[in-house]
């Protein structure tokens, strides 16, 4: 058993606009308590202050990394691969910073087998993954908190370039789709929208360009 614990979590995956913004999370074992008391809800079961205020308590002891995949990005290299394998990758990279820690990461994939089969690809085997990690362990939760509260920052900042507010950026919110089916907004949106998507779950977001 390793001193550290290592947690990994994104933000953005099945958003249209903005970014994907992988987090890890790395702290001392020793800290498992002071990280249970601050971590014991993910990302999605906070409020946006709450997470910017929880966000800096845990910054005393947790330290962070981030992988941050544009939309232009994601649209390029979209051309020769899928999303699984690109946030596996972004996951890897940032598994191979951690020497020494157990690490979690909240499986993006149905099946832990596929993913395991990606990461290892990548150059990454020693790691744990289960669904729902970010409700279960506190660590994967610091990840995922990190990983919000940036994607949230990038939003606002793309909002403030582009003078348009486009909502939360997901194809769910009704404020993203009227954006993206002006198209005075989507052009200026443009370079902030994932204009390829080849998985299954992200068909839906595309007929939002083909106007269905």
């Amino acid at each position: 058993m390793s001193g550290f614990i290592a947690g990994v979590d994104e933000a953005g995956r099945g958003a249209v606009l903005g970014p994907l913004v992988i987090a890890l999370a790395v702290c001392s074992r020793s800290d498992s308590k002071k990280l249970k008391k601050l971590g014991k809800k993910d990302s999605k079961q906070l409020t946006p202050l709450q997470r910017e205020e929880t966000l800096k308590q845990l910054e005393q002891f947790v330290t962070f990394k981030i992988r941050e995949v544009t939309a232009s990005e994601l649209s390029s290299l979209m051309d020769h691969t899928n999303l699984n394998d690109i946030e596996a990758k972004g996951m890897a990279e940032l598994a191979k910073t951690v020497k020494d820690a157990d690490i979690m990461i909240d499986l993006p994939d149905r099946y832990e087998w596929i993913f395991r089969k990606r990461m290892e690809k990548c150059g990454v085997k020693k790691f744990e993954a289960q669904h729902k990690a970010d409700e279960n362990f506190p660590i994967v939760a610091a990840a995922s908190i990190k990983a919000k509260v940036l994607r949230d920052l990038r939003v606002t900042e793309i909002k403030t370039e582009t003078g348009i507010d486009f909502g939360s950026g997901y194809p769910s919110d009704p404020k993203t789709r009227n954006a993206l089916k002006d198209k005075e907004t989507m052009k200026k949106l443009s370079r902030f929208i994932r204009h390829k998507w080849k998985t299954l779950e992200n068909v839906k977001q595309r007929k939002l360009f083909e106007g269905e």
